[in-house]
């Protein structure tokens, strides 16, 4: 049987991912010919891969976004295809080529020459995309894998610092425990079901008469377990701080801002659809998790002189926020933590691009946050902008990222948790304090030594002034972004 024939409409639905792959098999032999070549004298080829990669991405957001069908089952329903989807991959798409565009003269002047960096970053972004698509147990364990192993090598791309061997090698033994935990709990949830398709797990667990009620409360404690670490939620944190330092700082901007959306993508399908009927285990297991990540982050972030592990910290505590609404398991819930995270997801990007500007090249990821003071006598621009952002993440108006918070609160308070509701609205105080502080460190602390920040290049500059734009315009007009975190949520439940 002609394998194009029967699945034809399925590869037209699937079509941005086909050319993705494709994709990456072209930039893989193009990088192979040129850079062994000697002909050419072994040539870099990195500025010509990192102009095809932003080609790549760019043609990939087109079709997903002009995909004819709205809803799909595809390849015996192992790949979904619905709004949720599409927003979420062009979100996706779309930071990952806000980061390489970011990114790039951290990446010329870190000397980072080989043309398998961007390749790594292609291939991330295709186990996402897969990802979010996923409607099977196991096509969503490969996409997970996938991009796993591609962060592994990311984090110590830069052999030679041991920072970066250091991040590599935590974040590889750490990701493979919790790779364990998923799978075992994938394993359990086949074992008493008999299938991975998240919608027959769910009429499984539907049935008054399933025997298997007990092994999948204790499936959903190591899924969650699973869950937790991808994120870098509390308690399963730890690798998070160390990796963001240690890693390529144009790796870690990809950390920070492109997969979390994802993650939590699959696995809010996961919860609120597949395992509906078991609200009152997960739940509780994030709700404690949401509370731990908002409180720890909030009191250790403090303390921090590091940057970026400032801002990993940070990163920590709004994981607690996007889980938050997600244990009140209710649309407004669903429709706030979606919401939170696209706010998240643009306002992250001016913040590391400070970092990256701050950085400028060095090889030892341990800056402090004082080589940010008299930034605007170099740079009034980026101090204006590093200033919002931070404003944006403590979630003070007139900017977006106060709605954000808003949107949680509200969320929590409709589901009668009123007594967590204060208790995050008098963290967010403390975890305010941290972010004002480092404005007051541009603003108002003097740097004894030169400080030298590289022309912004026309690209990046564009970048910045639309994620700017946005802080103030989503303020005073969120519908759009309600709109997209409305269909979202609706495509969930």
């Amino acid at each position: 049987m002609n394998f194009s024939i029967l699945f034809a409409n399925d590869i037209k639905i699937f079509f941005p991912e086909i050319f993705l792959s494709l994709a990456i098999l072209i930039v893989l032999i193009y990088g192979v010919l040129l850079a062994t070549s000697v002909t050419y004298n072994y040539p870099l080829i990195t500025r010509n891969i990192y102009a095809f990669v932003l080609f790549i991405i760019f043609l990939t957001s087109l079709l997903v976004l002009n995909n004819p069908v709205d809803y799909a089952l595809i390849f015996q329903k192992t790949f979904l295809h619905d709004d949720l989807t599409r927003i979420a991959k062009l979100f996706v798409l779309g930071s990952s080529f806000a980061c390489l565009i970011l990114s790039q003269s951290y990446i010329e002047n870190s000397q980072i020459n080989n043309y398998e960096y961007f390749l790594l970053i292609l291939f991330s972004i295709f186990g996402l995309n897969l990802l979010i698509s996923s409607y099977d147990l196991i096509s969503a364990y490969l996409a997970i894998e996938l991009q796993a192993l591609s962060f592994y090598v990311l984090a110590s791309f830069q052999r030679r610092s041991v920072f970066s061997t250091e991040a590599g090698l935590k974040y590889f033994i750490l990701g493979a425990f919790s790779s364990g935990l998923l799978l075992y709990a994938f394993s359990l949830i086949y074992g008493v079901t008999g299938t991975t398709n998240l919608i027959n797990i769910k009429n499984f667990c539907l049935n008054p008469h399933f025997e298997g009620a007990n092994i999948i409360q204790i499936a959903l404690i190591f899924l969650s377990a699973g869950f937790l670490f991808k994120i870098a939620a509390f308690p399963f944190h730890m690798w998070s701080p160390d990796v963001y330092e240690g890693a390529p700082t144009s790796t870690t901007i990809f950390f920070a801002v492109v997969p979390k959306l994802a993650i939590v993508t699959f696995f809010v399908r996961l919860y609120s659809f597949s395992f509906s009927s078991f609200a009152g285990v997960w739940e509780k297991v994030l709700l404690f998790s949401a509370l731990g990540s908002i409180l720890y982050a909030a009191f250790v972030a403090i303390k921090q002189n590091s940057l970026k592990r400032l801002l990993a910290y940070s990163g920590i505590g709004h994981v607690g926020f996007v889980l938050l609404p997600l244990t009140t398991n209710t649309l407004d819930g669903l429709q706030a933590m979606f919401f939170y995270l696209l706010v998240y997801m643009i306002t992250s990007l001016p913040t590391w691009a400070l970092v990256l500007a701050s950085m400028k090249g060095k090889k030892n990821s341990q800056n402090s946050i004082g080589i940010l003071a008299g930034l605007p006598n170099a740079s009034p621009v980026l101090g204006i902008l590093a200033a919002l952002a931070f404003f944006s993440l403590a979630g003070i108006p007139p900017l977006v990222g106060f709605y954000s918070k808003v949107f949680v609160f509200f969320s929590a308070i409709k589901a009668s948790l009123y007594l967590v509701a204060f208790v995050v609205l008098a963290v967010s105080v403390v975890s305010t304090f941290y972010y004002i502080s480092v404005v007051k460190t541009i603003y108002f602390e003097k740097n004894k030594n030169w400080i030298l920040y590289d022309t912004i290049s026309k690209e990046k500059s564009i970048v910045l002034a639309i994620s700017l734009v946005l802080l103030f315009f989503l303020f005073i007009n969120p519908n759009l972004l309600l709109l997209l975190s409305q269909q979202m949520a609706l495509s969930v439940v």
